[in-house]
């Protein structure tokens, strides 16, 4: 009995100090496609992700959803600061597509946690262009330049001044 006991106290102290070992805090990893920028009101974003959906309908080969989420921050901000665009084309083949258009579905999203109330506020394209090099038939790089003039919306009303949101960015269609 007593030998179990003095074998105890020495699992006990390694337990415990195996239960202190401390590790650095976690961070995620920086993530960036290096697929393009972003330029909201003359400051130049880079381009964390471009993805993209087909729409359902017809022409479903050439419709596109596409899904872009740029750096915002600027220095001396701590918190996230991110720029999101939902921009759908009717057809990438016909190269340029005016915006706004009728049943295509467009928004902006400015998302800053760097600021204490409002964090997230969306924007819709006042009026603009979206230009795109389709990729080919086979697969391959998509490219979509982009020159839009974008208006806060607030309770489905428009209110406050235009803002410029330009750039570029490509997609891999497989």
């Amino acid at each position: 009995m007593k030998r179990f006991s003095s074998l105890l106290v020495p699992a006990a102290l390694a337990i415990l100090l195996a239960a202190c070992s401390t590790s650095e805090d976690y961070l995620p990893p920086a993530y960036t496609c290096g697929c393009g920028t972003l330029e909201l009101d003359g400051e130049s974003m880079e381009v964390l992700g471009a993805e993209f959906v087909y729409l359902p309908g017809e022409d479903s080969l050439f419709t596109r959803r596409y899904f872009v989420t740029a750096d915002a921050r600027t220095n001396g901000e701590l918190q996230e600061h991110a720029v999101s665009l939902t921009l759908d084309v009717p057809n990438v083949q016909s190269g340029a597509i005016f915006y706004p258009a009728d049943g295509v579905f467009t928004q902006v999203d400015e998302t800053n946690f760097n600021v204490a109330f409002d964090t997230t506020q969306t924007y819709r394209i006042t009026n603009g262009v979206a230009s795109v090099m389709a990729a080919p038939l086979t697969g391959g790089e998509e490219t979509v330049n982009l020159d839009f003039l974008i208006r806060r919306e607030q309770d489905g009303e428009l209110v406050g001044f235009e803002r410029t949101l330009k750039g570029e960015f490509t997609v891999v269609v497989n």
